[in-house]
C-alpha cells in the first residue's frame, strides 16, 4: 500500500508518527529534513529513504516532484523464526 504526493517548493509534506516507512521520490527531486537526524537527505528519482524515527519529517521538492510513501512492511513469520533461533536473546522478553 502506498500513497502518492505531488511536491513544490516551499510548501513542505508534514509527516508525523511514520517510524520505517519508506519515502520513493517519483519524479524530480526531494529534500528530507527528519527528527533528530544530523544531516539532510536529498533523494532523485528511483531513489528511496527509510523514516527512522516517529518525529517530524518535512519533504519538499526541489522545483516540483512527486513522491510515494510506502507503509511499512510486517516481518514474515519465517524470517522470525529464523532470527530467534539465531539471536534468542535478543528476541526474548523476560520479566524480572
Amino acid at each position: 500500500m502506498h500513497t502518492d504526493y505531488e511536491l513544490a517548493s516551499a510548501r513542505p509534506l508534514r509527516l508525523e508518527k511514520a517510524h520505517a516507512k519508506v519515502i520513493e521520490c517519483v519524479t524530480g527531486t526531494a529534500w528530507i529534513t527528519a527528527y533528530a537526524q544530523f544531516e539532510d537527505c536529498v533523494l532523485r528519482g528511483g531513489e528511496r529513504y527509510t523514516i527512522p524515527n516517529d518525529g517530524l519529517v518535512l519533504v519538499e521538492a526541489v522545483g516540483s516532484g512527486r513522491i510515494r510513501v510506502h507503509g511499512t512492511a510486517a516481518p514474515r513469520p519465517a524470517l522470525l523464526r529464523w532470527l530467534n533461533l539465531a539471536l534468542p536473546h535478543t528476541l526474548t522478553t523476560r520479566n524480572t
